[in-house]
């Protein structure tokens, strides 16, 4: 089970001019609604170069993305995408496949079971608000709220949080924000 105790979070990416043109890997932080640390989001290996070059295009969306989901400097999930659009696969740190997402059109996402069956929608769990601007420690980040239905079971509880935690890669942006996808401030 991820982030046990928490329905509700604030998932935080670095948002600046330089981030936006130069920064190639994917990064998020998870804290509670009251400001607490919860995970980190990052990159599980150094990126080469054809695969940097990439993520600073259009195509950012379209690369490998392997991203691990830590908790106090422990792994509890792992979240996958492979080459063009494939769903976004979610698994145990020790290898066992809890599903995946898939996008289905703007602003709707399926959760997947490991045999690929929709299992639900992702707003049928969750209620999830991206892309707000405010500062956190002095620096500008772009906050993401999401705030999970009660009582939602494994592995759906967990499917949602990765899909939240990895929205930019599973909307299928990647790292490239300077695109038509590009994010504004709504606050």
């Amino acid at each position: 089970m991820t982030l046990n105790g928490f329905d509700s979070l604030l998932v935080e990416q670095p948002w600046s001019a330089s981030r936006h043109l130069w920064s190639t890997r994917y990064e998020c932080a998870v804290y509670s609604e009251q400001g607490a640390p919860l995970a980190t989001v990052t990159e599980r290996k150094r990126l080469g170069p054809l695969r940097k070059l990439l993520r600073a295009t259009g195509f950012s969306g379209r690369t490998v993305f392997d991203l691990v989901v830590a908790q106090q400097g422990y792994p509890v999930l792992s979240i996958h995408k492979g080459m063009g659009r494939p769903p976004t696969t979610v698994a145990r740190p020790d290898g066992v496949a809890l599903g995946s997402a898939r996008h289905v059109r703007r602003g709707v996402y399926a959760l997947l079971d490991p045999a690929g069956n929709q299992i639900c929608l992702l707003h049928e769990v969750v209620a999830f608000t991206p892309g707000a601007i405010t500062k956190r420690d002095g620096r500008r980040v772009r906050q993401d709220s999401l705030r999970l239905r009660p009582n939602v079971a494994e592995p759906v509880r967990s499917l949602a949080l990765a899909t939240c935690f990895a929205y930019d890669v599973v909307r299928g942006i990647g790292t490239n924000h300077t695109s038509d996808a590009f994010d504004f401030p709504v606050g």
